[in-house]
């Protein structure tokens, strides 16, 4: 008998493996494997995984991080919120914390309550807490939660608002809201504007006016329709404003109506792009939408390839001296999400050839691994075509080791590698034994005969959860999610930590 066992180290206790049968480890810390899995979750059906798995492994990690840090679960909804822009997976855990009795607290402080304004950032999203709670659990939500969503829809209700989010289209629209949490207006305008709101369009109560409808570019469309005298008003008369994002979303609608798309890039403005709050991916999906339109436009999509030159400013610098690996596998051939036809393997393109503009070598593997030559100048998307365009050569099976074999066979330090995949990394290499042709064996191998100050950065374009190193891996950071921005995510690598210790800090104010 032994006592005093050697405990295990990290890589033994989170060794596992992925969908492909190949090495993969379990974040330690359940609070980051609660941000992996959740940081740009769809909650969607994805090559590996149905909606309904998604959300149990959110669910599951939920659990393990609400056991050591129930607040935590807050901040971090808040965080993804704030910080990281996400809609939905902030709302769900809200709502699993509100139904958790490691968080129950029916006093006036509660969690639930102090922290759901913080989540709760827009009006329709107090619909979306009451419709995630309907589909979860059903009955009756909790009184913190209803009390949490009445603050949030207390401190943001205005004419504007509370005409804009209606939302008379949605299974749970903004009058349920009213009826299920009964908001305390703060004020008397403000008990004037929930009358108004409330009753303004009823036979019953005649003597109360109805709400004004907001002047904004939705209601334009809601109110004539999808056509081209609606869309010409916004563009061309001063009473309206269709802000840039807007623009961008909307210029397949545009032009199917009937605009001229002289009129719609004469509406467009290069020097906004260059101080609007959007990375090169949402020109891109603008430029790809056109085409799988098969819409005509060829000034408007010259003036996307030259907003896409322009969105690289505002890509964090200083990445120059990197080596990136893009993921051609069969599995990156899935969508972004049900309502995209973005593929993983475009994005994963898209930023290697983001990185290029700044010097940047870019790679692809499959079976193989084949670099591709770039050159500056080189517009982004031309320079993403070329990537795209050793798929077939390369094959489709993830062998993402042999790009850091051939980075040690040439023997030149870099950096850092970075490498866009969906993390399902496996060697199917015939006759080898799996656990020795592994992107850490060939990175353990890069570091002893090149350069041990190299970064590996695995770049999980799934978030599916799963790393291919241990957590806490020397020099290895792992960074989860496909968002556009996820290009700064780096600066939050290279120490895990640092990503929990930034939510920690997280006030709800």
């Amino acid at each position: 008998m032994e006592f005093n066992k050697p405990k295990q180290t990290v890589a033994e206790a989170t060794r596992t493996t992925n969908y492909e049968g190949g090495e993969a480890f379990d974040p330690a810390d359940p609070r980051l494997a609660l941000y992996k899995r959740t940081i740009n979750q769809l909650l969607e059906g994805s090559f590996y995984e149905t909606d309904d798995e998604q959300l149990a492994a959110v669910v599951r990690r939920f659990d393990a991080a609400a056991d050591e840090d129930p607040e935590f679960v807050l901040k971090l909804a808040a965080y993804a919120r704030q910080e990281l822009y996400l809609r939905d997976i902030p709302q769900v855990l809200l709502v699993l914390a509100a139904n958790d009795d490691r968080f129950k607290d029916d006093s006036p402080e509660s969690l639930i309550r102090e922290w759901a304004p913080a989540i709760i950032q827009r009006m329709d999203e107090t619909a979306t807490a009451l419709a995630i709670h309907d589909q979860l659990f059903g009955g009756t939500a909790p009184w913190p939660l209803r009390r949490g969503i009445e603050d949030a829809l207390v401190s943001m209700a205005d004419a504007y608002t509370l005409g804009k989010y209606e939302l008379s289209r949605r299974e749970v629209t903004l009058h349920d809201v009213f009826n299920r949490v009964h908001p305390k207006p703060v004020d008397a305008d403000q008990e004037v504007l929930f009358e108004e709101f409330m009753r303004g369009d009823l036979d019953d109560y005649p003597d109360v006016e109805p709400l004004p409808s907001p002047n904004t570019w939705e209601t334009v469309i809601s109110e004539r329709g999808n056509t081209q005298d609606a869309w010409e008003t916004l563009l061309e008369d001063d009473e309206y404003t269709l802000p840039i994002f807007a623009s961008i979303r909307n210029l397949r609608n545009m032009l199917e109506a009937g605009v001229d798309e002289d009129t719609v890039v004469g509406h467009l403005d290069l020097e906004a792009v260059r101080y609007a709050p959007l990375y090169p991916f949402r020109y891109y999906q603008a430029y790809t939408a056109l085409q799988n339109a098969d819409v005509q436009a060829p000034a408007v999509e010259r003036w996307l390839e030259d907003a896409i030159d322009v969105a690289v400013e505002t890509v964090p610098d200083g990445l120059g001296d990197t080596f990136v690996a893009v993921d051609l596998s069969g599995s990156m051939d899935m969508a972004l999400s049900t309502n995209s036809t973005l593929r993983l393997k475009e994005i994963g393109a898209l930023f290697g050839a983001i990185l290029a503009d700044q010097g940047a070598e870019v790679g692809g593997f499959g079976d193989d691994f084949q670099t591709v030559p770039m050159h500056v100048d080189t517009p982004v998307l031309q320079r993403q075509g070329a990537v795209l365009a050793i798929d077939e050569d390369v094959g489709n099976s993830t062998n993402g080791w042999k790009a850091l074999e051939y980075l040690r066979d040439r023997g030149e330090p870099v950096e850092r590698i970075v490498v866009f995949t969906d993390m399902q990394i496996w060697d199917s290499t015939p006759f080898t034994a799996r656990d020795t042709q592994t992107v850490k064996a060939a990175f353990d191998a890069y570091r002893d005969e090149v350069s041990s100050d190299t970064a590996l950065y695995l770049v999980d374009l799934a978030s599916y959860g799963d790393l291919v190193t241990p957590e806490g891996y020397e020099n290895v950071y792992n960074v989860s999610g496909w968002s556009e921005n996820v290009l700064s995510f780096i600066e939050h690598a290279e120490n895990p930590k640092q990503v929990i210790d930034e939510i920690e800090a997280f006030e709800p104010a």
